[in-house]
């Protein structure tokens, strides 16, 4: 596929897509827009290339920047491989950084019972965290709070407060943490 070609297709599926966010149907979006539904429609199935004008007036309608529109698949997601992870260890535990940009992490954990995971400081003001068990129980302990969480539950948290997490039982809880820097980014990016 071509360069003129991928970029078509790119602007089509991004287009529909900020469309069906807002409940528009093509009418909606011509008459707020001033580029007539036919357009759109040719625009939307990548039969047509719009100018840079008509491109503008659709953007400005949907109150999205240009780049977004046209934003390449790379650039709208960013493959995370275990094989790439970068993995610490914890006694018998394990903790694999899957992703981290500054302002998420997406982190995969495999923690046996007596070897917790500790952060005595915490993140900085304003992160939360999102966990999510696949296996296994954990035990999270957070700004003096503590947190039991079973297999196929979830647990959101303030990253910002020292945290702890702890395996029960005899077997080792896996579970996944979303780390996301609300406030300030990470210093270590």
């Amino acid at each position: 596929m071509d360069v003129v070609e991928e970029v078509g297709r790119t602007l089509a599926a991004n287009l529909r897509a900020a469309r069906a966010q807002r409940g528009w149907r093509l009418d909606d979006l011509a008459a707020a827009s001033g580029v007539s539904r036919g357009m759109i429609h040719q625009i939307e199935s990548a039969r047509s290339h719009p100018s840079v004008a008509t491109l503008a007036k659709l953007c400005a309608a949907l109150g999205l920047p240009i780049s977004e529109l046209v934003a390449m698949p790379d650039e709208v997601g960013s493959p995370a491989p275990r094989a790439e992870a970068k993995v610490t260890r914890h006694g018998r535990s394990v903790a694999a950084l899957l992703f981290a940009d500054g302002r998420h992490e997406l982190w995969e954990h495999t923690l046996w019972p007596g070897h917790p995971i500790e952060d005595a400081v915490g993140h900085p003001l304003g992160t939360r965290e999102l966990v999510h068990v696949s296996a296994g129980t954990l035990q999270v302990d957070v700004g003096g709070a503590s947190f039991t969480v079973e297999a196929r539950d979830g647990l959101a948290l303030r990253g910002d407060r020292p945290h702890r997490y702890s395996g029960l039982g005899e077997e080792p809880a896996v579970y996944t943490v979303v780390v996301l820097y609300l406030g300030a980014r990470d210093p270590r990016y």
